[in-house]
């Protein structure tokens, strides 16, 4: 857990804002959420021999990102398991960072996910590679990118091949209500054999869409859509919903 919130104040550190940047636009929300991971398509069990159902849990989480003339920063940080006891809880930590490359949308892109739950499991995730910024119109945006990926997990470190992914958002109003539908997705390729072993191959696809129905000013509430293939534990594909209710600063 401690590893969570230092993680935390580097990516916070090392993503502070240029001294003359042009704020843009930015987003911030706390939400809690209820995973139900026996629900969906794929609903097999992990590849530890458990009861898929006994992952269900609730979490709460705060997140938050913005963009400025020089590039898009964006964070979240999820407590897990808040419905259990106090030994059988995690959290998870992510950032991410766009630095435009002179005055082309071509950024830089570095990436940091952590997660740690109080059993002692730990896993890093470091991506440094390349993204796009210039996709974006009226109420809409899809930032893809590409990387090196690092691993840290367990006994398993070091290359751990490569990562592409996506994040895209479309908001709009229907039949007098606001939507916001997005999705995000981060597809791993040439993992390392250790890696590839627990996971169930040498690749993997992670990723959500999203629905959230903007009933009030500062609230949403809506659904999740989380899949995944050779991830999270889970070989070939595997899914669950999340159900959210979300305060909008």
């Amino acid at each position: 857990m401690r590893k969570s919130l230092l993680t935390l104040g580097l990516l916070a550190a090392a993503t502070a804002i240029p001294a003359q940047a042009e704020y843009l636009y930015g987003f911030g929300s706390m939400y809690a959420d209820y995973q139900v991971w026996d629900q969906g398509f794929g609903n097999d069990n992990d590849n530890f021999g458990g009861d898929i159902s006994d992952r269900n849990q609730a979490v709460i989480g705060i997140e938050g990102g913005a963009a400025f003339d020089w590039g898009q920063i964006y964070g979240f940080y999820d407590y897990e398991g808040v419905d259990r006891s106090g030994d059988d809880r995690g959290a998870s930590t992510k950032g991410t960072i766009h630095y435009n490359l002179m005055d082309t949308k071509v950024s830089l892109y570095a990436q940091v996910y952590n997660t740690d739950t109080d059993a002692g499991f730990h896993e890093q995730n470091r991506v440094l590679g390349l993204g796009y910024t210039g996709l974006s119109g009226d109420g809409w945006a899809f930032t893809p990118f590409i990387g090196a990926h690092q691993i840290n997990s367990g006994n398993i470190s070091g290359s751990n091949g490569g990562m592409a992914g996506w994040v895209g958002y479309y908001n709009t109003d229907i039949a007098g209500q606001n939507f916001t539908f997005s999705t995000w997705g981060e597809y791993e390729f040439a993992r390392n054999d250790e890696y590839s072993d627990v996971q169930g191959g040498d690749y993997g696809l992670n990723g959500s869409i999203n629905a959230l129905w903007n009933f009030h000013q500062n609230w949403s509430t809506g659904v999740l859509y989380r899949y995944t293939v050779n991830k999270l534990a889970r070989k070939d594909y595997q899914d669950l919903i999340i159900y959210r209710l979300q305060y909008n600063f």
